[in-house]
């Protein structure tokens, strides 16, 4: 019973704080990604050193590796205050970073040198990258609309995929990386996400249509799943339960935050579509 308390408590302070961050605008978001790149950079350096990966890491590495996924973040943040071409901004920039990556490695004389930098990359492409499309999601027009409905259709597909994955779960959906989650729960959610569609189209001004919001709730919910399966595999291939032990009763940031590292870039990609047509 104590540990649902906190759980409670901790998982509605972690709601407040995104709320709070998306009333604020794009000043909001930009301190929010900052926050989350910092500690999910910091986390993701202790979890690849979880089996050795990293044990004699140097300290500037560390250090570069979590001050590049920050650094996306102001590029992004930049881009979209000043409404430059996001994405050939955004390209150039991480060619810099991941050619600066690979120049740094040249000096690191550990035999692993060449694995590290992997890992390094991958934090960026993981990381630093979806976070950067949270802050890209400011240049649209309803822009609160669209970031709040987002994280409340991610929160709802978690609710949904539980709620009916524990009634009626039978058939299981990815046993390998995740043996509770099943295709009933993974339906269950999609279908409390495509409702938070009908609810925002009510909601919010604007000229999207209600199979556009629906579109955008099934859309949430796929890459949802995906991106939370993903983050089971890798700490499956790391041999940890949890990511982390911030936030009490949750697990890490990137266990509260993996859906949302595939959900942000797809909603900018979905609804970039949508004003190209």
């Amino acid at each position: 019973m104590k540990n649902v308390i906190i759980r409670s408590i901790s998982g509605a302070v972690y709601v407040a704080l995104i709320i709070a961050a998306i009333i604020f605008g794009r000043y909001g978001i930009a301190a929010l990604t900052a926050v989350f790149a910092m500690l999910a950079g910091i986390e993701y350096q202790q979890l690849v050193a979880s089996k050795g990966g990293r044990q004699a890491i140097t300290t500037i590495i560390k250090a570069v590796d979590v001050s590049v996924v920050l650094l996306i973040q102001a590029v992004a943040f930049t881009a979209s205050q000043f409404y430059i071409d996001i994405f050939a901004g955004c390209v150039m920039a991480l060619a810099v970073i991941v050619i600066a990556r690979f120049v740094l490695a040249l000096y690191d004389k550990r035999p692993a040198a060449f694995a590290e930098t992997g890992r390094s990359i991958l934090g960026y492409i993981y990381i630093g990258l979806p976070l950067g499309a949270l802050n890209v999601l400011c240049i649209f027009q309803n822009s609160f609309w669209y970031i709040l409905a987002m994280f409340v259709m991610i929160w709802l597909n978690d609710t949904g995929a539980f709620c009916v994955g524990s009634l009626m779960g039978r058939r299981k959906l990815f046993e390998r990386l995740s043996p509770k989650k099943s295709w009933e729960g993974f339906w269950g959610g999609m279908v409390f996400c495509a409702l938070a569609g009908v609810l925002f189209y009510n909601l919010a001004p604007g000229a999207l249509t209600a199979a556009v919001w629906v579109g955008l709730g099934i859309v949430v919910s796929v890459f949802s799943t995906w991106g939370d399966l993903f983050e089971s595999m890798m700490k499956r291939s790391l041999g940890v339960k949890d990511s982390g032990k911030l936030i009490p009763g949750h697990g890490g940031i990137l266990d509260r935050i993996d859906s949302l590292l595939f959900v942000a870039p797809v909603t900018v990609i979905y609804l970039l579509l949508l004003h190209m047509l």
